[in-house]
């Protein structure tokens, strides 16, 4: 642990989120942990760090909307008509937090994008395992298509954004909708977990003592895919897809010491390669879970800006 605390290129705050994640461990794997303890850590955990390192944006309204098998938050930067949209779906390893642990990530995408945010609280494992979330992911974009244009949005300028396992699904519901010609503005992909091999260079290196474990990781792994068959089903795992080719413009958001940070840029690789405009970006000397903490240091605020900068000419 100390050693990780002496890293030069983590400043003092980032340090000190450190300090308390290794103390406290409110992602670490604990066996026989009860699921509903370990969501209840893990939201104390976020709060703190929103109290620590974020602060509430007011937006016009939000509305919680129940569908038939989960809810959705719509945040609505203005009473303007016809704004874009941003379908959100938060992280957690496809089995912690909700509406309400991204609710000031959720506030500040709207305001900075003057987008039209529809936050997706899709069904958690072990409870529900693969493929729920992306079916709820999938439902969340057919419900949005068909009645934003009741809560000011234009779905024709849609898109797809999530961190961490969210960005898992913003990553999948970007080739679905290009299978299903759903028109898709841009995916921003944050710290997306893609490779179900969880053998990455990264996770060796930074899978250890920077908030988010190998081990946790994998403990997430078999809860939301309990057959070891579907880790590396493209449907779960897109960096097998075989086709990816004509996807929408895609941002890809890294962390220096995150285990997904090769996830991340090996997707970035992979999108390239096939054609596609993408633009990656490592967030120095940062850990996985920076977005959420936007104060945290000056590259957690730049990322948001950096997503308003590339998303500008893509929402017009």
């Amino acid at each position: 642990m100390y050693l990780t605390l002496l890293k030069p290129r983590m400043n003092w705050k980032t340090r000190l989120v450190l300090l308390f994640a290794n103390i406290n461990k409110p992602l670490t794997l604990r066996r026989g942990k009860e699921i509903s303890k370990l969501r209840s850590d893990a939201v104390k955990a976020a709060k703190l760090g929103s109290f620590l390192f974020d602060k509430k944006i007011t937006v016009f309204s939000t509305q919680d909307i129940k569908l038939a098998n989960f809810s959705i938050r719509i945040y609505r930067p203005n009473d303007k008509q016809h704004l874009p949209v941003m379908m959100y779906y938060h992280g957690g390893g496809f089995a912690l937090y909700g509406l309400d642990s991204h609710d000031l990530v959720c506030r500040r995408l709207s305001t900075m994008n003057q987008c039209v945010i529809v936050s997706v609280d899709y069904r958690l494992a072990p409870e529900f395992a693969f493929p729920t979330a992306h079916q709820d992911a999938f439902d969340a974009i057919c419900w949005t298509i068909e009645n934003i244009k009741y809560h000011g949005g234009d779905a024709t300028k849609l898109i797809l954004a999530g961190d961490s396992a969210g960005g898992n699904l913003a990553a999948t519901m970007a080739h679905k909708c290009r299978d299903e010609q759903i028109k898709i503005a841009a995916q921003i992909l944050i710290y997306p977990w893609v490779d179900g091999k969880l053998n990455n260079p990264s996770i060796a290196r930074n899978g250890e003592e920077y908030m988010l474990t190998r081990d946790t990781m994998l403990w997430f792994q078999e809860q939301y895919t309990p057959d070891p068959n579907d880790y590396c089903n493209p449907l779960v795992s897109p960096i097998y897809q075989q086709n990816c080719t004509d996807l929408a413009p895609a941002f890809i958001l890294t962390a220096t010491f995150d285990p997904l940070i090769d996830d991340g840029l090996f997707y970035a690789q992979k999108l390239k390669e096939a054609g596609n405009i993408v633009q990656y970006c490592e967030y120095k000397g940062l850990i996985h879970g920076f977005f959420n903490l936007p104060f945290l240091s000056p590259e957690s605020i730049k990322a948001y800006d950096d997503i308003a900068l590339f998303l500008k000419d893509k929402i017009v």
